[in-house]
């Protein structure tokens, strides 16, 4: 059988190499200075085991000069090439020519399929590790190698698929003929979507993910994000996936990275739409939580976080608390001094009462009975007055929102208040998480509460900005290592925020453009 591989770098090129090497008539597709040297001096595999490279002469050329018609074509490009070699195989193939698509992506035997419906396309993938050293130069990592293949439609069968398995198993090639080849894509891409998404995001090599740690927390925790998509997919694992790619890693070198980073970090057009952000699309199509994908696709796409308080920046609250808890304390006979009141602005309710019981004794039976009380009051003067929503925020909240920006609440208020308020007032919608400081140890001035919304929003605290309106807000931002932006209510008392980079006393139109100006900073 005569067969064409499309693209000769550490995929198509080590599979030209050892099928050249056992006799079949390979023809490798490559270009530039990769393929004059494979031209002029033939193909070298090195590998890290032997010191021994070997070189042998090889059939190269580009498309434009390939004139022949193979009976087998194997697409060994990266993902973003895929449908540039379209118009090849359009030219090229006869009406029996099977294509073959080994790419690290998973569903490319579908998409190619869609474009050339007069061939038989199957599906399939590759194990091996391997990357162009230099022109005409391959630098095999691991002994694995091995491709797997198969028809989607058991009516596709033909017998000439027996005959490549053969050709492969000459070859010192492991050629697996699938029953279920979306499960076996799918298992692969289980090892080269986490492994290239982890290694990227950590900056981490073979080793680091050989032992215990944080890489090798992150990659187990994306194989089983794959397993639970399988699983929603209606083509279930058979085997624990996390044992066998842990197992694919233990036999490579510890210095070994993954194409995905070596292009990126060589600042070359790289393989992260496929591997990273399809797998939260296909978590949003098929309903699967992918959290540990999310957090890494949100670093890589540079997503960056605003984390609004809530009372003084988003509703203009605090003098309705003030006159709530002075009304409060003025059926028990007590007349709240504000200067006494004023530092639990931008705290919880649990530091207001121990303000309380500090100046005036403890006036209240119980924390649940305070809390009961506040709300009863701040009840009837709402239905009475309406909720007092900071002017010009919904339109802020929207700019924002539409650009991008993953917005989260961070604010000392109970969570269920925050969800109530927000929801009553139509801006819950912008929000993608609610952080309470009385569900955290330790409250505002300390960080734990933003910190928290970080996490929620799936993203490091330094991708991260906060809004605030008070001096405990402004040390909490402080604290979580996130700049602030001092939203300078006068209704919120004698605040100062002196460390804030941008200060802002009402919201404008142009006061999105000013926090996503310094947010680039």
């Amino acid at each position: 059988m005569q067969y064409a591989i499309i693209g000769a770098g550490g995929t198509g090129g080590v599979v030209g190499y050892f099928m050249t090497k056992a006799g079949k008539d390979v023809t490798l597709i490559a270009r530039g200075r990769h393929l004059e040297a494979m031209k002029e001096h033939g193909l070298t595999l090195e590998r890290l085991w032997d010191p021994n490279p070997e070189t042998i002469a090889v059939k190269a050329t580009d498309m434009e000069h390939y004139k022949e018609q193979p009976d087998v074509i194997l697409v060994c490009v990266k993902g973003y090439s895929l449908e540039d070699t379209v118009p090849f195989i359009r030219r090229v193939a006869k009406p029996d020519t099977i294509v073959i698509p080994i790419l690290n992506i998973y569903g490319t035997g579908a998409k190619l399929q869609k474009e050339l419906p007069e061939l038989l396309v199957t599906d399939g993938c590759i194990y091996v590790s391997a990357n162009i050293k230099e022109p005409g130069v391959l630098l095999q990592h691991g002994k694995i190698l091995r491709i797997v293949y198969g028809v989607r439609e058991k009516a596709e069968e033909r017998p000439e698929l027996e005959q490549i398995r053969q050709d492969f198993t000459d070859s010192s090639i492991d050629g697996i003929l699938s029953e279920n080849i979306r499960r076996e894509a799918l298992e692969k891409f289980s090892y080269v979507s986490p492994i290239g998404a982890a290694g990227l995001y950590c900056n981490a090599v073979a080793g680091d993910f050989q032992k215990e740690g944080a890489p090798r927390e992150l990659f187990c925790s994306m194989i089983q994000e794959i397993a639970a998509l399988a699983d929603a997919m209606g083509v279930p694992f058979q085997k624990d996936m996390v044992e066998v790619n842990l197992h694919i890693l233990s036999n490579l070198a510890p210095e070994t990275t993954t194409s995905m980073q070596r292009d990126v970090m060589d600042g070359k057009q790289s393989e992260i739409d496929g591997l990273v952000y399809e797998v939260v699309r296909m978590g949003k199509l098929y309903g699967v939580p992918v959290p540990s994908y999310t957090k890494v696709a949100n670093r890589l796409a540079g997503k960056k976080g605003i984390i609004f308080d809530m009372d003084g920046v988003l509703v203009n609250t605090e003098p309705l608390h003030f006159r709530c808890w002075k009304e409060v304390l003025k059926e028990d006979g007590i007349t709240l001094d504000y200067e006494i009141y004023k530092p639990c602005i931008g705290s919880t309710r649990e530091v207001f009462r121990q303000l309380m019981v500090d100046a005036y004794g403890d006036i209240f039976e119980d924390y649940p009975t305070m809390n009961r009380r506040m709300e009863e009051k701040k009840k009837e003067i709402v239905e009475k007055e309406g909720f007092p929503q900071c002017e010009g925020i919904r339109e802020v909240l929207e700019k924002l929102h539409q650009e991008g920006y993953l917005l989260a609440v961070g604010s000392s208020s109970p969570e269920d208040v925050i969800r109530k308020v927000l929801k009553d007032l139509d801006l819950a919608q912008y929000f993608s998480a609610f952080i309470s400081g009385e569900n955290m140890a330790h409250p505002k001035p300390a960080p734990d509460t933003f910190l928290a919304a970080a996490e929620a929003l799936l993203l490091e605290p330094s991708a991260c900005m906060v809004v605030e309106d008070s001096t405990n807000g402004g040390s909490a931002a402080k604290a979580a290592g996130m700049s602030c932006v001092w939203f300078h209510n006068p209704d919120s008392g004698d605040q100062q925020i002196p460390d804030a980079v941008l200060e802002i006393s009402s919201w404008t139109p142009s006061s999105a453009e000013k926090i996503m100006k310094v947010s680039e900073r």
